[in-house]
């Protein structure tokens, strides 16, 4: 008997219906303009001539890089909470959920589902803009590694926040309130490891001065609690891309790194180890959430 592929049935519904909107095309054309105008503009700014009479600047142009990979970085921040955020409460508003439950697809299966629908759209994107992004590295002189790297970045991105939207689509009945959630709760989570790094480094160099064991410079903050940051292997990721260095080079050049050596050494897999188990635990608690209404009713 010959096998069959099965793929989940929400996804194949999604790409069904996606295929036949022009929304996606001009999506497209829109990340492909920002980035395009991007290029442009760092090739402006860094049109300098050689030091030698004439002729243009290229290591000038290393910055292109991290300069594309963080605007398609921004711009999948924006995008992704916009086609997650209305995955539950739009079936809700277009009263399809109920007839959705009623299927033998599990909760969680519609999750899912519904997360590898946007991450296709996502993977759209990152396949449109390998034009855009090889400029940097026929130009900037990275490889095609560093391009490789970046999309593996993009993916993991966009199933975090993925996570996150579709996680404020099942608790909000609104498509634009859970978008609004899910922004609020990505800015929450980066200003909320930076306070607490911000706190932790205030009150060890408060408590060193005190006692005259080591000077202010001596300590650099509990930089561990920014493996809960989803950006920091990404801004890991393009120190190493750009440059030698990485946060752990970072941190043993100031005499901190003793204690957490491995984990500053493995940052981005551990970070990202962590991130992905936390978007594991958005999805869990988004399924539950519409497990939670098939059993009242």
């Amino acid at each position: 008997m010959k096998n069959r592929f099965k793929i989940n049935p929400i996804l194949k519904k999604e790409m069904v219906v996606g295929s036949r909107s022009m929304k996606m095309s001009w999506a497209i054309m829109a990340v492909s303009g920002i980035l395009t105008s991007m290029v442009v503009f760092v090739l402006l700014i860094t049109g300098v001539t050689s030091s030698y009479g004439g002729g243009y600047n290229y290591q000038s142009l290393v910055v292109l890089f991290p300069v594309l990979g963080c605007t398609e970085c921004g711009l999948l921040s924006l995008m992704v909470p916009v086609i997650t955020s209305g995955s539950i409460s739009g079936e809700r508003e277009r009263q399809t959920l109920d007839i959705m439950l009623t299927t033998p697809i599990s909760p969680f299966s519609i999750v899912l589902g519904k997360l590898w629908s946007a991450m296709m759209i996502v993977m759209m994107y990152m396949i449109a803009s390998i034009p855009v992004m090889a400029i940097a590295f026929i130009l900037g002189g990275l490889s095609w590694w560093n391009l490789l790297g970046l999309f593996v970045m993009l993916l993991y991105l966009g199933i975090y926040v993925g996570s996150v939207g579709i996680f404020c689509s099942s608790i909000v009945k609104k498509s634009i309130a859970a978008t609004i959630l899910t922004i609020v709760i990505g800015i929450g989570i980066i200003i909320g490891t930076a306070l607490i790094y911000y706190i932790g480094y205030i009150s060890v160099n408060a408590y060193y001065m005190s006692t005259g064991n080591a000077s202010i410079n001596d300590y650099l903050g509990p930089i561990p609690v920014f493996l809960f940051n989803p950006y920091s292997p990404i801004f890991d990721f393009m120190v190493r891309a750009i440059s030698n260095s990485s946060i752990y080079d970072i941190v043993v050049s100031a005499n901190s790194g003793a204690l957490f050596s491995v984990i500053y050494r493995f940052w981005i897999p551990i970070s990202m180890g962590i991130n992905l188990l936390i978007s594991y635990g958005f999805l869990k608690m988004a399924a539950a959430r519409i497990n939670g209404k098939v059993k009242r009713r």
